[in-house]
C-alpha cells in the first residue's frame, strides 16, 4: 500500500528541543533518526513512502540546517512563511497538500501527519471522511488530548518509540590513541558527526583566506563538547570505506585547511562542498561515514565551538598533526 507522509518538522522540532532525555544530543539529529526510523516502521507494516513533505521556515535555523537531509530522506522541503509575530504558516500549508492528496492521489491509501496541534483536527477528520487510512506520529505529551479522541488513540504513534532504547554511547577514543588501538568502526562503536555550523558558516566575499586563518590564529572559539552518538546511518557504515577513499577524504581535508590558511575545517560546508564534488557516486551518509572513520582511526578529531554569531555551536574537523597519515599527506602536497 502508497503512504504519504506529511512533516510538520517545526513543531516537531519544538517538541523535541528541552527534553531532558535528550541532554547532549543535537535535537535536530534526533527529530532526523524518528523520521528515518519512521520509514523504516512503515516499511514493516507494508506501507511504501511514495510521497514525503516537510515543513519549516528552511531560511532560518534550524530549518536551514536539516533540508539538505530531509530531502534525501525523501521528505521533500516546503518553505513556509512567517508572521511578524513569529506564527509560522506550516499548518495551513500541511493541511493543503493533504487535501490535494485526498483529492487527486486515488493510489495513496494511508496519510501519515507527523504533528500533534489541535489545529490538525479539521484536516484529520477530512481524512477519514475520504475512507483513508490515517496515522498520527508525535511526541505524547506534546499532543492535544482533543485531537488524539478525535482520531483513536489507535491511530497515534509516539514519536519516542521510534528512538533507540539504548543508551548514547560515549564519545569516540581520544586523539591521544595510538593509530594500532583504535577501534574498529562499527555503528555501535563510532559516533555518528553531526553537521552543524554557524550562521556565517562559509566566509564571505569580504572574508579572504588570510583575513580567515588570521581569525583561526587570534583564538579559536572554545570547545563545546566532542560528538556524542546521536545518529545511526543504517546502511551506510564505515567500514565499507576503502583505504583509497579514505586517503582522498584526507587529502581533500588538507587542501582546504591550507586553501583557507586554517588549522580546522567548518564540517557541513567541507561536507557539502568538497565532499560532494569529490565523491560525487556516494551518497551523503556514505560520504559522512568516511569522515567518521577517519576519527575513529584517531587522524581527525570533530569538535563543537561556541558560535558567536548564534545561539547554536558549530562542527569543526581538526587535523591529528603528528599522525603519520598527515603527515604524508602534508608532505606530499608540499613537494607538489
Amino acid at each position: 500500500m502508497n503512504a504519504a507522509v506529511f512533516v510538520d518538522f517545526e513543531n516537531l522540532f519544538a517538541s523535541l528541543k528541552n527534553r531532558s532525555e535528550f541532554t547532549g544530543q543535537r535535537t535536530r539529529d534526533v527529530a532526523l533518526t524518528m523520521l528515518e526510523n519512521l520509514k523504516s516502521r512503515l516499511r514493516g507494516e507494508g506501507l511504501q513512502m511514495v510521497l514525503g513533505r516537510s515543513y519549516a521556515t528552511f531560511d532560518t535555523y534550524p530549518g536551514m540546517e536539516v533540508a539538505h537531509d530531509l530531502a534525501l530522506m525523501g521528505f521533500d522541503p516546503q518553505y513556509v512563511l512567517v508572521a511578524p509575530n513569529g506564527k509560522s504558516s506550516s499548518d495551513v500549508q500541511l493541511a493543503v497538500d493533504v487535501c490535494r492528496v485526498l483529492f487527486r492521489r486515488a493510489d495513496i491509501e494511508t496519510v501519515v501527519i507527523v504533528a500533534g496541534d489541535r489545529d490538525f483536527i479539521p484536516i484529520a477528520r477530512q481524512v477519514l471522511e475520504e475512507n483513508r487510512g490515517l496515522r498520527m506520529v508525535a511526541i505524547p505529551d506534546a499532543t492535544s488530548g482533543d485531537l488524539r479522541l478525535r482520531v483513536g488513540a489507535e491511530r497515534f504513534l509516539s514519536a519516542l518509540d521510534l528512538l533507540p532504547h539504548s543508551e548514547p554511547a560515549a564519545a569516540s577514543a581520544s586523539a591521544s590513541q595510538s593509530p594500532q588501538s583504535a577501534p574498529s568502526a562499527s555503528p555501535e562503536a563510532v559516533a555518528p558527526i553531526r553537521e552543524q555550523e554557524p550562521e556565517r558558516s562559509e566566509p564571505s566575499s569580504a572574508d579572504s583566506p588570510r583575513q580567515n586563518g588570521d581569525r583561526q590564529r587570534a583564538g579559536r572559539a572554545a570547545i563545546v563538547r566532542h560528538i556524542p552518538v546521536t545518529w545511526h546511518n543504517t546502511g551506510h557504515t564505515a567500514p565499507h570505506a576503502t583505504e583509497e577513499q579514505l586517503n582522498a577524504c584526507l587529502d581533500l581535508i588538507v587542501k582546504s585547511q591550507m586553501r583557507h590558511g586554517s588549522r580546522e575545517v567548518w564540517l557541513s560546508p567541507f561536507l557539502k562542498g568538497a565532499m560532494s564534488q569529490h565523491f560525487s557516486s556516494l551518497v551523503h551518509p556514505e560520504r559522512r561515514a568516511l569522515v567518521n572513520e577517519l576519527r575513529a582511526r584517531g587522524v581527525i578529531r570533530v569538535e563543537e565551538r561556541e558560535n558567536q554569531f548564534a545561539d547554536h555551536p558549530y562542527s569543526v574537523i581538526v587535523l591529528v598533526e603528528d599522525h603519520p597519515w598527515v603527515q604524508a599527506v602534508a608532505e606530499k602536497l608540499r613537494r607538489s
